[in-house]
């Protein structure tokens, strides 16, 4: 699990930093203010419609009651301690 959960970090952070300093700003640059305010809302119709009314909220809720049921709630417990 920890070498999966490794090799996901590694293909995810660079993933995640060009979304934020190409991907995006360029997608702001090349649409104008109401079509991107549109994506907003169809993604927001769409996220209602996989998650319900209470959409991605109700599912973090969800996870939230897992995690402490299984006895990960805390992530104090996972981090380490400074030295």
């Amino acid at each position: 699990m920890i070498q999966l959960l490794e090799s996901f970090n590694t293909m995810y952070r660079p993933h995640e930093a060009r979304e934020d300093t190409v991907l995006f700003p360029a997608l702001r640059k090349i649409i104008s203010k109401n079509e991107f305010y549109s994506l907003g809302e169809d993604f927001e119709k769409k996220e209602h419609e996989l998650f319900g009314q209470d959409g991605f909220e109700s599912v973090v809720e969800k996870v939230a009651d897992l995690e402490k049921k299984l006895g990960i709630y805390d992530l104090n417990q996972f981090t380490p301690q400074k030295l």
